[in-house]
């Protein structure tokens, strides 16, 4: 039975608890879940409002932080254990998954409606989709900075207003039409083919109760119980109407009851208004055209030239790191390589030659009892390979996408290997110590989040990057990334050889030079970002380079890194 790690404050008539935790007892309480509950006492953070709720009603058990496994202390609370090698974590995350346990317990449980049509609620993670970062970041971001002197502000918080511009938007739901058709998820099972009826929102993303409105509920329910004059509630009429809408399911009424009227300080003025958003609805694409960044010739140009005129040192190395480590792919066991991956006969010849790339400077640099993570591993091609080649080591495989992260534990159980370790989670939320990271074409911005918690902890690095065009500004990371870069190029000039760096097409395109220029540029920001933390990085080619078109290597090497493997 899956086991769900919760932060505590402190314990006693009530429970005083982070946002997350309200959240996910919430849905606990909604679905009449049977997972195991143990409450972590951490202690309140000065920074960050607690809340309270009712536990009377759940079964669980108090441990203090030293008590908690060493596999479920990898990953920020709250999480999910699964079993002894498989944690959950991230809130969407988890709370999807206490929903799919309670529906494989029982197929026609109401709560299957939570995950939304073909089960994707909040399945993206928040970097790339603007819905979930809304209720996973930004709603929490709220609850987490409500402070403690309301009464000094005349404004309400300014994702409320942002979620009462988003109920003013129609639904822009993919296949709306298809949707309403479908027996399972039309209001009370009637279905329609009726084009010239215009969808309309009854709830925060479509026409049933999901997992979105559950979180968005509890967060919205504990901020009207703080404003104490309720003509404050006149400046949200479309909130309102969707809270009463919400409520009127006699399941989700009687959970709200655990959740008491907040003490303390309230929202006590009268003239309260709401802050100037953009009129946008949230369930859309991150960029609109206005904000799209085009690779107009003369900005790349320009660019490519500011930065040759400072020297700025954008060259490769000739020979990638660790190419004198010998694989021998025929000691190798099948369902260890490419082939046991399941890939089409058309892709095995490079996926071969990829893997072969990454795994010679992780076999060349790691020691016995290193832990190893292959970072957005999917189904682990990569950190499959390497456990079977380093059994002495510790190898995690940490991916977002459940269904990848199945087939990687298919493949793990049909090899037998005892060393390998399943995170499901967002890079945000895992904050385990290791001693290698590995990505191979982590989507943009994802493959600098994995060099930033390489770097976290001086570990080891070894990155093929991909989907240069791919990156942006998000809430943990910025661009350009180093400091030199810094004084270069401005954003925008720096994201516009991004996407330029993503035009490596066949070797007769006239694009594809000025592509692998831009993309030396770019990695040659992540080396020098590197350095300023005391990295050693080579930076090189794969072999062949016609084994992909983002064929760029960067291995980093911390400068008390003891070199015995070479």
């Amino acid at each position: 039975m899956d086991e769900a790690y919760l932060e505590v404050n402190c314990l006693e008539d009530v429970c005083h608890a982070p946002i997350e935790t309200i959240i996910t007892l919430f849905i606990i309480k909604y679905c009449a879940s049977k997972v195991r509950i143990r409450f972590i006492r951490c202690g309140k953070k000065a920074d960050e409002r607690s809340y309270t709720i009712d536990v009377s009603s759940f079964s669980y058990t108090l441990s203090e932080m030293s008590d908690v496994p060493s596999y479920a202390r990898f990953c920020y609370l709250p999480n999910i254990i699964v079993n002894k090698t498989s944690c959950v974590a991230g809130l969407c995350a988890i709370l999807r998954q206490i929903i799919k346990s309670s529906i494989a317990e029982q197929p026609a449980h109401y709560c299957h409606t939570l995950l939304g049509f073909k089960y994707s609620s909040l399945l993206a993670c928040s970097e790339s989709s603007v819905w979930t970062k809304f209720c996973e970041v930004d709603m929490i971001s709220t609850m987490k900075t409500l402070n403690q002197e309301e009464t000094d502000k005349s404004e309400l918080p300014v994702n409320l207003a942002r979620f009462e511009c988003h109920m003013s938007h129609q639904p822009r739901m993919h296949n709306f039409y298809k949707y309403t058709m479908s027996k399972k998820f039309a209001p009370g099972g009637i279905t329609t083919q009726d084009r010239s009826i215009i969808p309309q929102y009854d709830y925060a993303n479509g026409n049933s109760v999901t997992l979105a409105d559950m979180i968005i509920l509890v967060c919205v329910h504990i901020i009207f119980n703080l404003i104490k004059d309720k003509k404050v509630l006149k400046i949200l009429p479309l909130t309102v109407k969707w809270y009463e809408k919400v409520i009127q399911d006699n399941v989700i009424l009687k959970c709200l009851i655990c959740l008491p009227e907040q003490g303390g300080s309230k929202f006590i003025g009268t003239n309260y208004s709401l802050p100037v958003v953009d009129n946008q609805s949230l369930v859309r694409r991150r960029y609109k055209s206005r904000n799209r960044i085009f690779t107009k010739q003369e900005v790349v140009d320009s660019t490519l030239e500011h930065i040759k005129k400072f020297r700025v040192n954008t060259k490769l190395n000739e020979e990638p790191f660790g190419a004198d480590v010998t694989i021998d792919w025929n000691k190798i066991p099948q369902e260890a390589t490419p082939v046991g991956g399941g890939l089409p006969i058309a892709r095995l010849k490079r996926k071969f030659e990829q893997l072969e790339n990454l795994c010679q400077p992780v076999i060349k640099l790691a020691v016995s009892g290193n832990v190893i993570v292959d970072f957005c591993s999917g189904s682990g091609h990569l950190g499959i390979l390497v456990a079977y080649m380093l059994p002495e080591c510790t190898v995690i495989l940490l991916e977002n996408k459940e269904e990848s992260l199945n087939r990687a534990k298919e493949r793990v159980a049909k090899l037998q290997l005892k060393n390998v370790y399943f995170y499901q989670c967002n890079l945000d939320y895992f904050k385990g110590q290791f001693d290698i990271g590995m990505s191979l074409h982590a989507c943009g911005v994802a493959t600098d989040l994995v060099i930033q918690h390489c770097m976290r902890i001086n570990a080891v690095f070894v990155s093929c990057p991909c989907c240069y065009g791919a990156i942006q500004i998000c809430h943990h990371i910025t661009y350009p990334r180093s400091d030199l870069f810094k004084k270069l190029i401005n954003t925008t000039d720096y994201l516009a050889i991004s996407h330029a760096a993503d035009q490596t097409h066949e070797a007769s395109n006239a694009k594809t030079k000025q592509g692998y220029a831009c993309m030396a540029v770019i990695d040659a920001d992540r080396r020098l970002l590197a350095e300023e933390f005391g990295y050693t990085v080579h930076v090189s080619k794969l072999i062949p380079e016609s084994c992909t078109p983002k064929n760029h290597l960067l291995v980093g090497i911390p400068g008390n890194r003891v070199m015995t493997g070479s």
